[in-house]
């Protein structure tokens, strides 16, 4: 009798728990452990409704406290041209601006957990900071932990920054680090010197975009971009015949200038942008990660070629800098800016930086990529830099403390991932930037495709501003009959660059 009476309590107990629990999950989702929907009678299955996948954060470790250490991140004065010098670096407060106040919450999260204090060191101009950095530095100087904005390949290259693969606490496999520039700047898969990823947002205003005119592709019917770039349709020869068939003489004058009609406006690196979509690069990568000159393969001159053609056409393409609008003492503003805000360009080629300039457009606009060379190639490909409109993290050999740094930096980035960036795409680049759900879709990927090139991150070639690049930039502005011819002049030093830089970057840590 008395194994009956704990049977039967048993029995009951579990009863009254599984009511319970199945009380709390229909109030909770309106779904029953089994899938079964509580007042389901008629035998049809429901779906459990989809969960959002759990957010992955940073390993750190138990007892993880830093007493109160102040992490000092060096920026530039007046970083990239802002009213602030440490906007995506530091907060003071929330004052009710998206980006400020994630910024702030980010930063007030990774003060909590790893009990920190996250300021800045403002330092000198963007152009100066490379060399006041490497002082800074070879005198030993713990002034700060990180850097953010300088000029940093010419510092990785003086062995001025730690090499990011041997960082303890950073896991640069996390997709809070940028994959891109991880796959395209590591050398020999094992030797990064600095990086962009969630943590920051000025990384992401220096990656090439276009921007169409959707009144103008309405009147004269044709499809908006958009469906083409989800199908893998949006190729060079698509972009080109709407850029070639557009310009007019709209004054009837004779000339071409900034009162007509122009299927593009852009500036000499319109080249470049367009090759880089179109999946080439100046320099690429063995299996074993060691760079190796690329500008002379069949397909590179293909893309040249195709590239020229369209770029060389100054009826339909308006360049700033090609002297097209010599008359004007700014090209820029008072050009070609100018001729798309009026609604007089068809596309304008640029950075996602140059967006926001047309916020008081009258048309609307869309933000697409820049195309692939044909429907077989895989990947859009969006050309960036981590200088400029960009921007990028590294540790300084001074650090005294690198296992600490690499684990507020790798909690910055952990913690960026649904906070700064929510704002940048979700909020401000949708609402204040962009004008429809699809751009906000089309710069989601453009992030998600970004690409880097040795030879114009170190300048390979005579420099950033000419030598290989200068070919390119010719490319723009006369087109392609002379570029192969051009192109292999420049290839020795190219080569010869290329060498000291592999010689150097092998004897680094």
């Amino acid at each position: 009798m008395r194994r009956k009476i704990i049977l039967l309590m048993t029995i009951l107990f579990v009863t009254i728990m599984f009511s319970c629990n199945t009380d709390t999950e229909t109030k909770n989702n309106g779904v029953l452990p089994d899938g079964d929907n509580a007042g389901q009678n008629n035998g049809d299955n429901i779906e459990e409704p989809a969960t959002e996948p759990p957010v992955e954060r940073p390993n750190i470790p138990d007892g993880t406290d830093y007493g109160g250490y102040e992490f000092k991140v060096l920026v530039p004065k007046a970083f990239q041209g802002t009213n602030s010098d440490f906007a995506e670096v530091y907060a003071e407060e929330e004052n009710g601006d998206t980006l400020n106040d994630a910024i702030y919450k980010r930063n007030r999260i990774v003060e909590d957990l790893l009990n920190v204090k996250i300021t800045v060191v403002v330092g000198s101009e963007w152009h100066g900071m490379t060399n006041s950095v490497k002082k800074s530095v070879q005198a030993g100087d713990d002034d700060f932990s990180a850097i953010d904005g300088a000029y940093q390949p010419p510092l990785a290259y003086a062995g001025c920054l730690e090499n990011l693969y041997n960082a303890p606490n950073m896991d640069l496999s996390k997709a809070w680090w940028d994959q891109c520039m991880i796959e395209t700047l590591s050398y020999k898969k094992s030797k990064l010197y600095y990086i962009s990823g969630d943590i920051q947002y000025y990384d992401k205003y220096g990656t090439a975009c276009i921007l169409f005119n959707k009144r103008l592709f309405a009147d004269n019917g044709f499809d908006y971009p958009y469906e083409k770039v989800r199908t893998g349709a949006w190729t060079l020869d698509e972009f080109s015949q709407l850029v070639k068939n557009f310009g007019r003489d709209l004054n009837g004058d004779g000339k071409m200038d900034e009162n007509d009609q122009w299927g593009l406006t852009e500036n000499s690196g319109a080249a470049l942008r367009v090759l880089f979509g179109c999946g080439e690069r100046i320099i690429n990568l063995d299996n074993d990660g060691a760079p190796s000159l690329g500008a002379i393969s069949e397909r590179h001159i293909q893309a040249v070629m195709n590239i020229g053609e369209m770029l060389s056409d100054k009826n339909a393409v308006l360049i700033a800098d090609s002297g097209q609008l010599k008359h004007i003492s700014d090209p820029y503003t008072d050009g070609v800016y100018k001729v798309f805000r009026n609604g007089q360009a068809l596309f304008l080629g640029s950075q996602i930086v140059e967006v926001a300039k047309f916020r008081d457009m009258e048309d609307d606009f869309g933000v697409v990529p820049y195309p692939k060379l044909d429907a077989n190639q895989k990947d859009y490909q969006s050309w960036t830099v981590s200088y400029g409109n960009g921007s990028a993290y590294s540790i300084p050999v001074s650090n005294t403390d690198l296992g600490r740094t690499g684990m507020i930096l790798e909690t910055m980035a952990g913690y960026s991932s649904d906070t700064v960036i929510p704002a940048l795409i979700d909020v401000s680049l949708k609402s204040k930037f962009a004008r429809d759900e699809e751009s906000a879709e089309m710069l989601e990927l453009i992030f998600k495709t970004k690409t880097y090139d040795y030879a114009l991150e170190y300048g390979w070639g005579a420099g950033v501003w000419n030598g290989l690049y200068g070919e390119y930039s010719q490319l723009t502005l006369k087109g392609s009959d002379t570029f192969v011819s051009s192109i292999e002049k420049q290839t020795s030093k190219a080569e010869q660059d290329m060498e000291k830089f592999i010689n150097t970057f092998d004897e680094m840590n």
